[in-house]
Order: structure tokens, then C-alpha cells, then sequence
């Protein structure tokens, strides 16, 4: 009994060897994390965009602007978490993105725009958000 204690001792500790080799490490030049760096500097040029942005139009429009300038937050602010939490590829980034659509849609639609855009966010993110809503065996 004590020679098979012995093997699967050894062959732990050989597979963690490999596991070691196999796997680098992470510097601070990596690739992926250079990327990273540039969606976020990408993402906070446009939030202040937005920002920027949002001002300008209830400068202009005033107080009925506030709907369409709150859907626009909610949707950048849905983008902002899901590239800083690298959240993209979860449920709950889904369902929140597809969710704004539907509002943006719908804000679009009640100040009186009536184009394909318009029907487009409609329908395809109710679409989505209803699949999503439904299937949850992914």
C-alpha cells in the first residue's frame, strides 16, 4: 500500500511540474494585458465622449432630453462594466445590454422616431433578451 502512496505522490507532483512549465507567466509587456490597456483608454475616451456629449443635448433640448440622455448612460455604463470586469461573455452583461436596447428603442420610438433603427432595437433586442431570458441551459 505504501508503494502506491508513493506513485500517486510522484505522479502529483510530476503533473504540477508540467502544469509549471506549461503555463506563463504574466509580465507586465503581455500582450493581452497591453490590449486590455487599450480598450480601457478606448472606453474613457468614450465615456468623456458621452459625457461631453449628454451636456451639449440637454443644453439644447433640455429636460426632454433627460430619457434619451439616461438610456445613453445606462448603455455606456453596461459597456464600461462589462470591459472593466471582462465581463462581456456572462448572462448578466447580456441581459442588461439587450435590455438597453429595448429601452433605447423604446425611448426613440416615444419621442417620435419612427425609423428602421428605431423598430430594429425593438425587436432584435427584445428578441434577444427574451431568448436569453428563456434559455438558460448554455
Amino acid at each position: 500500500m505504501s508503494e502506491r502512496a508513493n506513485t500517486d505522490e510522484s505522479a502529483d507532483a510530476t503533473d504540477a511540474a508540467e502544469t509549471a512549465e506549461n503555463s506563463e507567466p504574466a509580465d507586465e509587456g503581455d500582450s493581452t494585458q497591453q490590449f486590455g490597456r487599450k480598450w480601457r483608454l478606448l472606453l474613457l475616451g468614450l465615456l468623456g465622449f458621452v459625457a461631453v456629449t449628454t451636456v451639449l443635448q440637454y443644453q439644447v433640448e433640455g429636460v426632454s432630453a433627460l430619457p434619451e440622455i439616461a438610456v445613453s448612460l445606462y448603455v455606456v455604463a453596461v459597456v464600461a462594466y462589462g470591459v472593466v470586469a471582462d465581463a462581456m461573455r456572462t448572462r448578466r452583461f447580456r441581459i442588461a445590454l439587450y435590455a438597453g436596447a429595448v429601452a433605447w428603442g423604446g425611448v426613440r420610438l416615444a419621442g417620435g422616431d419612427t425609423t428602421l433603427v428605431t423598430y430594429a432595437l425593438l425587436g432584435i433586442g427584445a428578441f434577444l433578451l427574451t431568448r436569453e431570458l428563456t434559455f438558460t441551459d448554455r
